[in-house]
């Protein structure tokens, strides 16, 4: 245990304060109980945080004839390196790249074989030893999926590894329509099912014009995902990221969570549909008829508002319950369980060509190093949500940063802040040009204020006692307040999960009942 005091044993209260230390550590052991404890994908109040491990860029590591900048070791060795660092920065949750082979120097989103586990960021060996080295440091590792869509092998349509054919393809993909294709004119009763426009879908087009759209209504198709799934849960993956899921319909992801049990999922949906984006979570639901049994949505809509509003602290309020998601209590229903907040991932900053330079929309990064990228940690990893912390900041952005990122996060453990805290904004901090707000956490209340100084807003301007600094930097500062007032708590990390026994993909049943 570490606690960090102010005052010597050697005091005059000692009675007072040993006393006070009993409280602390019985807040501290009480705390260390809960980290440890494993949640559910279905469960509410979901107290962890998210790193994604990976960038656009992080599968050109390793190839030094190609990349020299980047190193002669491969991603999946670096994450294996890093795995006690991302222990002590307290993170539970390591978003990994796609895990499928996809071609040499791809970033995996043009996926070829699913089975095959080999790909760009590493051989299969490194794969395993990067999931092995997470679990063994009690760090939850999520694989990006990507079922939306399948490259052939060599040309437009041959899959290998599982074998598909024509009908594993939605009826109006691009490649039975154009003369370049390998399968251009198929007959209809050869293609798979017409692409499936769900209820909650009220406006695209998701035909994905650049791989084959998959047809998730096929029995083969689903089945051979969920043993792709469980191949991945064998190697060592808990959860899962759903790549591109506004196009294939929800109920097929909550066919796949009940036949896989992952401890956390999230999918990414259309960036600017919020409403499209409450649907999607509502059928996802592997119990239906409420949240309880949802998937996880990225909180595009947090993301813009902090991006766009800069110093803007007014719309940080949003319509008095916050932002995006967060700030969503349509229906009744607090949408805030289901968001996973980011400040930049790999598709919204600054990434390069394979030659190095800006590709086009790419240019920049949305937060610049310093009060920028500071301010909008302070936001996201303090409030409800499950908030994620982009590889590039934590790890290369130097140590200022990281030393802050670990204090917030080390501070929203301590206060006990979850995806479904409450949230008390500051009306009189708003009135003077600055965000604060109170977030209710299981074990206390956190404080935190953005803009200003202390001499504007802190928490005893709301009439608020017995809190302590946690954590600071250029215009924002957090407090927090728990049971006894005890000294800055330093959390500890989660115990060691099990590495499970390997299955090849030819091992693994999956019967009828699980794929409807």
């Amino acid at each position: 245990m570490m606690f960090s005091r102010s005052i010597g044993w050697r005091s005059a209260y000692s009675i007072v304060r040993a006393t006070r230390f009993a409280v602390a550590a019985l807040v501290f052991f009480s705390i260390a109980a809960r980290s440890t404890a494993v949640f559910a994908q279905a469960g509410f109040e979901d107290d962890r945080v998210m790193l994604q491990g990976f960038y656009w860029e992080s599968s050109r590591h390793g190839y030094r004839d190609k990349f020299p900048q980047f190193g002669s070791e491969h991603w999946y060795a670096i994450i294996a390196r890093e795995a006690p660092a991302i222990r002590a920065a307290r993170f539970d949750l390591v978003w990994l790249p796609p895990p499928s082979f996809a071609g040499g120097f791809s970033a995996g989103y043009d996926p070829k074989e699913y089975f095959n586990l080999d790909n760009s960021y590493g051989s299969f060996a490194e794969h395993r030893a990067a999931l092995a080295a997470l679990l063994a440091n009690g760090v939850e590792p999520v694989a990006d999926i990507v079922i939306n869509h399948r490259n052939g092998s060599h040309k437009w349509a041959d899959f290998n590894n599982p074998a598909w054919g024509t009908w594993a393809i939605t009826r109006d993909d691009e490649a039975f329509n154009n003369p370049a294709s390998e399968v251009f004119n198929t007959p209809i009763d050869q293609r798979g099912a017409p692409e499936e426009s769900p209820a909650y879908r009220t406006s695209g087009d998701y035909a994905y014009d650049a791989f084959r759209d998959l047809d998730h209504t096929n029995l083969q198709v689903r089945r051979d995902i969920v043993r792709y799934l469980l191949q991945l849960k064998s190697l060592g993956y808990r959860g899962w990221r759903f790549d591109m899921v506004h196009g294939y319909n929800a109920k097929w992801i909550a066919v796949y969570n009940r036949a896989t049990a992952p401890s956390f999922v999230v999918g990414e949906y259309d960036w600017d549909k919020q409403d499209q984006q409450r649907g999607w979570v509502w059928f996802t639901a592997t119990s239906p008829g409420g949240l309880t049994t949802s998937s996880d949505v990225f909180d595009f809509s947090s993301f813009f508002t902090l991006k766009d509003n800069k110093g803007r602290y007014g719309a940080w309020y949003g319509f008095g319950q916050g932002v995006g998601l967060v700030g969503d209590n349509s229906d009744g229903r607090p949408w805030k369980n289901r968001s996973v907040t980011f400040v930049e991932n790999h598709d919204t900053g600054f990434r390069t060509n394979g030659d190095g330079t800006p590709q086009d929309g790419h240019t920049q990064d949305n937060f610049a190093n310093g009060w920028e990228v500071e301010q909008a940690y302070a936001q996201i990893l303090t409030h409800p949500g499950v908030p994620t912390v982009y590889w590039k900041h934590y790890f290369d952005w130097g140590q200022d940063l990281q030393d802050k990122i670990h204090a917030l996060i080390n501070a929203r453990k301590a206060a006990g802040v979850h995806a479904g805290s409450a949230l008390y904004l500051q009306d009189n901090a708003r009135q003077s040009g600055i965000y604060a707000a109170r977030v209710v956490g299981h074990n206390g209340d956190l404080y935190v204020r953005i803009g200003g100084d202390d001499g504007t807003w802190q928490p005893s301007n709301s009439g608020y006692a017995d809190y302590r600094e946690y954590a600071a930097g250029t215009g924002w500062k957090v407090w927090v307040g728990l049971a006894g007032n005890p000294d800055v708590q330093q959390m500890p990390g989660r115990t060691p999960f099990a590495v499970p026994e390997y299955q090849a993909p030819d091992t693994i049943s999956v019967p009828d009942d699980l794929l409807n």
